[in-house]
C-alpha cells in the first residue's frame, strides 16, 4: 500500500520536530532545570506546552500544504514558509525558558526559596558582590540571602518583599551559603517532626539518609518556596548541605 505524499510529509515533518525537541528536552531538563527544579520552577509543564503547540502544528501545517499537485517551488516555498514559523516560534518558547530558569536556591532567614531569572531584575545585578554578578545557566547555585541591619535598608527590603520581591530576589543581599550555614541548621526543625506531620515520607527520608550514611534522625528540614510550589528541603551535617527535597509544605 503507497503512504499518501501528504503523510509521507507530515510523518518526516514530525521525526524531525521531535528529534529537535529530543535535543531541547535534554538542554531543558539535564541543564537549566536539573531535578527537582522542573517541578518547582514550573519547567515541565512550560515545556509541555511549547512541545504540544509547537512540535504538533508544524507537521499539522505540513500536511495541509504538501499537495502533489503543486509545482516543486511552490512547495519548497510553503513548507520553508512553515519550518522558518515552526523554528522562530520553537525558539521563543525557549527563550521564555531561559528566562523562567531556576538560578538560585537561597536560605533566607527561615527558609529556603528558588529564585529563576525572571524574579531578578538585570540592572541590580550591579549590586550584587562580584562573584554574584551573573547568572548561571547550568541549574541553579546554592547561596544565603542576608537580612540588612540598617534601619532604612530594612524598610526597603520589607517594601519591596510586600510588592512581590522576596530578600532572597534583591542580588546585594546575595552571600556565600557556606558562611551562614550554621545559621541555616539552627533555623532548621528536626526530621521526626516532619514524620509525625506526614508519616507517608518515611520511606522517603529513609533513602536520603542512607545516600548520605546518616541516621533519618539526624537530619533536619526548612521550607522550601517557590513561585509555584511549597516543598521542603532536607539538611545533613557536616555544614548544613541540602541532601534533598520533599514535595509536602514545611510550614506547619
Amino acid at each position: 500500500m503507497t503512504v499518501p505524499f501528504r503523510l509521507r510529509a507530515a510523518l518526516l515533518h514530525l521525526l524531525a520536530s521531535a528529534l529537535i525537541a529530543a535535543l531541547a528536552a535534554a538542554l531543558v531538563f539535564l541543564v537549566w532545570y536539573p531535578s527537582p527544579y522542573s517541578t518547582l520552577a514550573g519547567g515541565t509543564s512550560l515545556f509541555l506546552l511549547i512541545i504540544s503547540v509547537d512540535v504538533v502544528m508544524g507537521p499539522a501545517l505540513t500536511a495541509v500544504a504538501a499537495s502533489p499537485r503543486k509545482g516543486r517551488a511552490e512547495l519548497t516555498r510553503d513548507l520553508a514558509v512553515i519550518v522558518v514559523l515552526q523554528l522562530a516560534a520553537f525558539g521563543y518558547g525557549l527563550y521564555t525558558m531561559a528566562l523562567a530558569r531556576p538560578v538560585a536556591l537561597a536560605f533566607e532567614i527561615d527558609r529556603f526559596r528558588v529564585v529563576t531569572a525572571a524574579d531578578i531584575e538585570s540592572a541590580s545585578l550591579a549590586e550584587a558582590p562580584p562573584a554574584f554578578q551573573t547568572l548561571p545557566w547550568t541549574g541553579p547555585r546554592q547561596i544565603a540571602a542576608i537580612k540588612p541591619t540598617d534601619p532604612g535598608e530594612q524598610m526597603k527590603a520589607l517594601e519591596l518583599g510586600l510588592a512581590g520581591f522576596d530578600l532572597s530576589m534583591q542580588p546585594k543581599y546575595w552571600r556565600e551559603y557556606a558562611p551562614l550555614a550554621d545559621a541555616a541548621w539552627r533555623a532548621a526543625r528536626p526530621v521526626p517532626m516532619l514524620l509525625a506531620k506526614y508519616p507517608q515520607m518515611a520511606g522517603e527520608v529513609a533513602r536520603i539518609a542512607k545516600e548520605v550514611d546518616q541516621p533519618a534522625q539526624a537530619l533536619r528540614f526548612l521550607p522550601l518556596m517557590s513561585r509555584r510550589e511549597s516543598w521542603v528541603t532536607l539538611l545533613a551535617e557536616p555544614g548544613a548541605r541540602v541532601v534533598g527535597h520533599l514535595p509536602v509544605d514545611g510550614f506547619f
